[in-house]
């Protein structure tokens, strides 16, 4: 596997932990509005610069010795 191949799968977990995380919390609000008044806002999906910041620090983690 290439460099370039690794840095993407790195992309590719970041972002799949970046959408695991919003769903997360989007089933928490979904679940919070259907059962009380007081409504709780929905998450804003991650932005390319959130999903750039969590592969920054599995690269980081990874590359650690």
């Amino acid at each position: 596997m290439t460099p370039y191949e690794l840095r993407f799968e790195i992309f590719k977990q970041a972002y799949g932990q970046a959408q695991d995380e919003f769903q997360a919390n989007y089933n928490l609000a979904e679940m919070w509005n259907d059962r009380n008044d007081v409504k709780m806002e929905y998450p804003d999906f991650p932005t390319y610069e959130q999903i750039e910041e969590l592969a920054n620090k599995i690269n980081n983690f990874v590359s650690s010795k």
